[in-house]
């Protein structure tokens, strides 16, 4: 129902925050890793899901698309509910916790509060191939960490202009391989870099 809300982070706290969109504020609740990426005061985009639990919606949040595809596979799985979910991709970075569980680390898995022992092996079981297949960000080949929502924010814009999505993609990573790479959080500078190619 909500692909993603954009507009001003008006409070943030490790677990939640308000968005105001359109002058209605939108309360999500958050990862440790999304609330890193949000800024109080800024402007930013917060891609969400819809979860209704016993006739009560909540939305969750997430800072990259990358995040919030991994929330879904998660809840997918039995006995995992939003709660568990957010506690994971708290813990551990996304590409981390894919690869945890695509090599089936119930040991890490279980250092998460409320993973036990069953819902660790479950987790492996029912998504080790589903994590193989995700294609989340981790460094590029120069090491430096991808900046998820600078580089997806420069895609959207490039798509917006006109540019496949792949092609977009494609021209986003090269700029950002170059010696002279604009700067991890600077949006307008990849996007003018890519026109400019």
């Amino acid at each position: 129902m909500y692909d993603h809300l954009l507009g001003e982070v008006i409070e943030k706290l490790t677990s939640r925050a308000v968005i105001r969109c359109g002058g209605v504020g939108y309360e999500v609740r958050i990862s440790l890793e999304s609330a890193g990426a949000l800024k109080v005061g800024a402007v930013c985009q917060v891609f969400t899901i819809l979860h209704v639990v016993d006739g009560t919606p909540s939305l969750l949040g997430f800072a990259t698309r990358a995040e919030r595809e991994l929330a879904k596979k998660l809840l997918s799985v039995g006995g995992i509910g939003p709660s568990i979910a957010l506690a994971l991709l708290s813990v551990f970075a996304p590409h981390d916790l894919a690869h945890a569980i695509a090599r089936g680390d119930t040991g890490a898995l279980k250092s998460v509060k409320g993973v036990g022992q069953k819902t660790a092996e479950r987790l492996c079981l029912e998504l080790r191939d589903a994590m193989v297949k995700l294609d989340l960000p981790t460094t590029d080949a120069g090491g430096r960490p991808l900046p998820s929502q600078s580089a997806d924010d420069a895609i959207q814009a490039l798509v917006t202009l006109g540019y496949s999505e792949k092609d977009a993609r494609d021209k986003v990573e090269k700029v950002r391989r170059r010696a002279d790479a604009p700067s991890a959080g600077d949006t307008e500078s990849l996007v003018k870099a890519v026109l400019q190619m």
